[in-house]
């Protein structure tokens, strides 16, 4: 019986853990102007979002920082 709820727990685990979200970090920068941000979040296009805005309020240009990004 022990080892039927040992079992249980751990599937019960290993099957929560794989449902959860990893946090995907994309970096956004700027040649121009040497700014970058970086941004993360449960899809890539809210991450690249998210660094894009933060480059240009780390002093990056709107067109340049749109331009250049990549997952890291």
């Amino acid at each position: 019986m022990k080892r039927l709820v040992a079992f249980a727990m751990l599937f019960s685990c290993m099957f929560i853990t794989g449902l959860q979200a990893k946090e995907i970090k994309v970096k956004s920068w700027c040649p121009m102007t040497h700014a970058s941000g970086i941004g993360s979040g449960p899809t890539f296009e809210v991450a690249r979002d998210t660094a894009i805005n933060a480059c240009i309020s780390h002093g990056g240009q709107s067109a340049c920082c749109n331009k250049f990004f990549r997952k890291i």
